[in-house]
């Protein structure tokens, strides 16, 4: 029993510590997408862009760099006109809108609690259970020695 009691506060401090995690969420069919190429085809690759929403045409909504195959992804949170701006360091390149239908727009916030958010506690007690019922087999064996 006075094991118990002395792994009681170890138990306790990982409750204190309000550990966090890095998550991710799929969302299919929320996103926009345009690819940049030259007249013969030849994609604009790792080319620096800027993206503007309708909400805001002052301060770029995402800037980044095209993938290997000329592409540009974003999650719009806003339906409109989206303005595109890609220039290579030769001054050629692009300036152009998008327009993203409303039911494309995903909401700014944070994404719902999935699955394993409620599973995690459940997990964490079912864990702390094994452990005491190793120490409980432990002391009993311990005890039915001569």
């Amino acid at each position: 029993m006075r094991a118990v009691l002395a792994l009681l506060p170890l138990l306790l401090v990982p409750a204190a510590a309000r550990g966090h995690e890095v998550l991710h969420e799929l969302v299919p069919g929320h996103a926009a997408g345009l690819r940049v190429y030259e007249s013969d085809g030849e994609p604009l690759a790792d080319r620096a862009y800027e993206l503007w929403s309708p909400s805001d045409a002052r301060t770029p909504w995402q800037s980044g760099r095209t993938d290997r195959a000329g592409w540009i992804a974003f999650v719009p949170d806003a339906p409109g006109a989206w303005r595109v701006k890609v220039v290579d360091p030769g001054g050629h390149g692009l300036d152009t809108t998008v327009q993203v239908a409303g039911a494309q727009a995903v909401p700014a916030g944070p994404p719902p609690a999935g699955a394993g958010f409620a599973l995690r506690p459940l997990v964490g007690a079912a864990v702390i259970a094994a452990i005491f019922a190793a120490l409980f087999v432990y002391q009993r064996r311990r005890g039915a020695r001569p």
